[in-house]
């Protein structure tokens, strides 16, 4: 009994050991975009396939009916963006007084061979990146860190969200909070399709195709269309 014991503490924690270490990695000062997500991908890999002789714990399911995925993922593309974009966004940049600041990505409007290079790098540290990480490995983290009770699921959904937008304060508070919706949104899609990481990661990497694209033909104005129309701001 005490060995159990004994062996439930170790792994919780040195799941909290290595939560910690990939996340602050994010903030290190040596490494910058993309390449600190590809180290941070690569990591989680291997402590995961090191943890669980599998990658099934972080949601990257060997046997997936990928088109069925694909589908899914555009479904929900088309559903929950209009959405985030002409409702909850102009609600968030009325509460807040501002709109989130995009001006980091304006050096890619018109500027072809810039923006396929973001678009690139964006879809291997968002799209896929950020899901291992904040989906995927965090979940599988929390799941051994946290204790069993009623609402663990939800609390880990918030904690997620939470972890996933302090990344993002470059873009002020409303880019913040939108990014905080985003995570529920995200996380709350990686529970109901039974953890299958892959739709998340195409849904994310549908959704920030979109902007980059946007940011390339000079309109991020796009996002601040129904303040202008019905918000008033």
């Amino acid at each position: 009994m005490n060995l159990i014991k004994n062996e439930t503490i170790e792994s919780k924690i040195l799941a909290l050991i290595q939560l910690i270490l990939v996340y602050s990695f994010i903030f290190n000062p040596w490494t910058s975009f993309p390449y600190t997500f590809i180290i941070i991908i690569i990591t989680i890999l291997l402590f995961t396939y090191w943890n669980d002789k599998s990658l099934t714990r972080i949601g990257l399911q060997p046997n997936v009916n990928f088109l069925k995925t694909i589908g899914i993922a555009l479904l929900l593309f088309v559903v929950t963006e209009p959405i985030l974009d002409f409702v909850i966004q102009p609600l968030v940049n009325k509460i807040t007084g501002e709109i989130a600041d995009y001006s980091a990505f304006r050096s890619i409007a018109g500027n072809f061979p810039k923006y396929t290079k973001y678009f690139l790098f964006i879809l291997i540290s968002a799209g896929i990146g950020e899901e291992i990480l904040f989906r995927g490995f965090l979940f599988r983290q929390l799941k051994i860190i946290l204790p069993e009770f009623k609402f663990k699921t939800v609390v880990i959904v918030i904690l997620s969200a939470i972890l996933f937008s302090l990344p993002h304060l470059y873009q002020g508070p409303s880019g913040l909070i939108m990014t905080f919706i985003f995570g529920i949104v995200f996380a709350t899609v990686y529970v109901k399709s039974n953890y299958n990481l892959w739709i998340t990661i195409v849904l994310h990497g549908l959704i920030d195709s979109m902007f980059i694209t946007l940011a390339y033909f000079d309109k991020l104005g796009y996002y601040n269309l129904s303040n202008d129309l019905f918000f008033g701001y």
